[in-house]
C-alpha cells in the first residue's frame, strides 16, 4: 500500500495520468462538437421520409440533447468526463508547484530555449479554460440538465449565440482551447511512451492538425449563428 501511494507520488505517474485524462477529454471533444454541428446544418437537410419526427435542426439538437441526458450509461460517462477535468486540473497544478519548487533548488536549472509559447504558458491556458468550462456548463448544463428551468435546449443555445460578448468569450476560450491542444496533446503521446524520432514528429504535426481542424469547426458555430447564417 506504501509502495502504491508512492507510485502516484512520483512525477512520471502523474504526467502518466494527466495525459491520459487529457485524452480522454480530447475524445469527448469530438463527441461533443460533432452534436454542436447539427446546430449549423440547413433544415434542407432534414427529410422528414429519412429522420422520422426529426424534420429540423432544431428537432434533431433537441433529440440529441435529451439522449445523452437520459439514456444512463451516456450519464455514467459524463460523470467519468467531470472527474477526468478534475483530476486534470489538480495534476497539472500539482506538476506546477512541483516544478515550481525544483526550479527554486540550486541544483536544478531548467533550459525553456528550445519549448514553444504554448507548452510555457500551459497553466495559464489550462486556467483560462476552467473558467470557460464553468461559464459553459453555468450557461447550458445547468439550466437545461439541473434546474430544468430550459427545455428547448436549442432554442437556448440559439439565444446564447446571439449576445455578442457571448460569442467573442467562446471563440477566445476555443482558441486558447486549440493553443493547449497543440501542446497537450504532444506531451500526452510522449508522457505515454512515444520516444521514437518518426513517432515524437508525427505526435506533434497530429497535435498541431487536431487543434487547428478542432478550433475552427466550433468557432465557426457561434459565429454562423450571430450573423445568422444559418
Amino acid at each position: 500500500m506504501t509502495g502504491q501511494k508512492g507510485l502516484f507520488k512520483t512525477s512520471v505517474a502523474r504526467k502518466n495520468l494527466m495525459a491520459i485524462t487529457g485524452l480522454f477529454t480530447a475524445f469527448f471533444l469530438i463527441i461533443h462538437l460533432a452534436g454542436n454541428l447539427v446546430l449549423i446544418i440547413p433544415d434542407s437537410y432534414f427529410p422528414i421520409e429519412f429522420w422520422g419526427n426529426v424534420a429540423s435542426a432544431h428537432d434533431m439538437y433537441n433529440a440529441y440533447s435529451h439522449f445523452l441526458v437520459h439514456f444512463w450509461p451516456i450519464t455514467v460517462i459524463a460523470w467519468i468526463l467531470y472527474a477526468s477535468i478534475a483530476i486534470h486540473a489538480i495534476d497539472a497544478l500539482l506538476l506546477t508547484l512541483n516544478n515550481r519548487k525544483a526550479a527554486g533548488s540550486k541544483y536544478v536549472k531548467f533550459n525553456n530555449s528550445g519549448s514553444t509559447w504554448q507548452s510555457r504558458n500551459m497553466g495559464i491556458l489550462g486556467s483560462i479554460l476552467l473558467i470557460f468550462i464553468i461559464l459553459h456548463m453555468a450557461q447550458f448544463w445547468l439550466q437545461y440538465k439541473v434546474l430544468g428551468t430550459r427545455e428547448d435546449i436549442y432554442e437556448l443555445v440559439i439565444e446564447t449565440f446571439h449576445v455578442w460578448w457571448y460569442v467573442v468569450i467562446y471563440v477566445v476560450s476555443i482558441t486558447v482551447l486549440g493553443f493547449h491542444l497543440s501542446h497537450g496533446i504532444d506531451a500526452a503521446f510522449r508522457s505515454l511512451g512515444v520516444y521514437s524520432t518518426r513517432g515524437m514528429k508525427f505526435a506533434k504535426c497530429f497535435a498541431k492538425f487536431f487543434a487547428v481542424i478542432l478550433s475552427v469547426l466550433y468557432a465557426i458555430i457561434p459565429i454562423l449563428v450571430y450573423f445568422n447564417v444559418v
